[in-house]
């Protein structure tokens, strides 16, 4: 049985629309089915000291209505659940984990014989997963603090994605490094829940990690940045009937961005694969000088060459995640920027790097042949959860607040 992932954020399949120039085309967001938030609402306005880094958005303590969890970059890991069984809430707090400095990923996970799903967390600078304590009790028990499960006692990381790389049907989880943790990137393969092998230097992964198939092969392989801030994807062994339990896959050239980059990989408007990076100026060397914004990367006809760059957003400089998925039928992708891009914050003492540029949450999407932006919030956020909810989207999002912005946690609902 294969276990149940919750990576909303990947895409599954989308229509054959091709890229017809190097220059996107990014159309205004007054269109029919434009979209909008409908919903904001604040879940935590008095987040205990510390940062809300790691957000999770899925069904742990409800079948039919979702809650949140949300990890402090100073220690603890904490379970939202609305008590009306709606958005708008009141909203209740208790405790998965009293301790551990959460940093700065976390995903949701169901494990074979399990009902409910759990959560793997980088904590404590270890990787750990956390189970629900609903699969062994009621859904009261929730609100105890969780059992905890370690995968990999040594190492933390900075992004963390879950993904069965060896083919054996049961879920492995991906870091890439973490600068602040002075934290390697490694893969830790699981033989079962309690059991993993943890494989370093398996491909370079600066503090971003994605996932990206290659032309029809449904194999997973992986992308991120090495120390020079180039993009590459690391070839996956299995490619050609090899292991992928071993390090140093081969590495091809996607091109230039920086080690801080945000990514993810995944269908967007074309019928392969495509990676889309951000640029994050206060994540690693090379970020302040990197003016790219957002790019997306088609698969060119041989991907062992470099890829296809699409610019299609200089203007967006400070961003810490990139969601992708489909909606309605609807490739897109959301990024948002963060706190130290906007007033009233102060990165490092100094105000915010580009002041002409505004705080938003964009979702771009690919309809109708072309790339349509739309500014859900002109607001800030450190990075964001998202779930499919309805006919709309449901995130959750926070600043970490270190640079003076609010730190409040959002529950915002997106709808056409």
């Amino acid at each position: 049985m294969r276990p149940k992932l919750h990576n909303h954020p990947r895409t599954t399949g989308v229509q054959g629309l091709l890229f017809v120039s190097l220059a996107l085309n990014i159309c205004p967001s007054q269109y029919a089915g434009a979209q909008s938030i409908t919903q904001d609402v604040v879940i935590d306005n008095n987040f205990p000291a510390g940062e809300p880094l790691e957000k999770v958005i899925e069904f742990f303590t409800s079948l039919t209505f979702p809650s949140v969890a949300v990890g402090n970059g100073r220690g603890g890991m904490y379970l939202y659940q609305s008590t009306s069984g709606t958005p708008a809430g009141p909203w209740r707090r208790s405790t998965i984990a009293k301790g551990g400095a959460a940093f700065e990923q976390a995903r949701a996970i169901t494990f074979p014989g399990q009902s409910h799903p759990g959560i793997v967390a980088s904590i404590g600078n270890q990787i750990v997963w956390f189970e629900n304590p609903w699969n062994n009790g009621s859904a009261a028990s929730v609100t105890q603090p969780w059992r905890v499960h370690v995968i990999n006692p040594n190492h933390g990381c900075h992004d963390l994605l879950l993904e069965d790389l060896d083919g054996d049907s049961r879920i492995d989880v991906i870091c890439s490094s973490a600068i602040s943790l002075r934290a390697p990137e490694f893969v830790a393969f699981q033989n079962d829940p309690q059991h993993w092998q943890v494989v370093y230097n398996v491909a370079g992964a600066g503090d971003g990690v994605a996932v990206v198939r290659i032309g029809a092969n449904a194999t997973p392989n992986l992308v991120g940045t090495d120390s020079s801030g180039n993009i590459s994807w690391y070839e996956n062994p299995r490619l050609h009937g090899g292991n992928a339990r071993t390090s140093n896959w081969i590495k091809h050239y996607i091109g230039p961005g920086n080690v801080g980059n945000s990514l993810v990989g995944g269908k967007f408007s074309s019928t392969t694969e495509a990676v889309i990076t951000a640029a994050n100026e206060h994540e690693g060397p090379g970020g302040t000088t990197d003016t790219r914004g957002i790019t997306l990367y088609e698969q060119p006809a041989d991907p062992r060459t470099p890829w296809i760059a699409h610019g299609v957003g200089p203007d967006y400089r400070d961003m810490h995640a990139i969601t992708l998925g489909q909606w309605n039928g609807v490739p897109y992708f959301l990024v948002a920027e963060e706190e130290q891009a906007c007033k009233p914050a102060r990165p490092e003492g100094n105000p915010p790097t580009h002041p002409g540029i505004p705080c938003r949450i964009t979702i771009f999407q690919w309809k109708n042949g072309a790339l349509r932006a739309t500014v859900l919030a002109n607001t800030s956020t450190h990075n964001q959860a998202v779930l499919p909810w309805g006919a709309g989207l449901m995130m959750t999002d926070a600043n970490h607040g270190v640079f003076g912005a609010s730190r409040a946690i959002h529950l915002r609902v997106i709808m056409p």
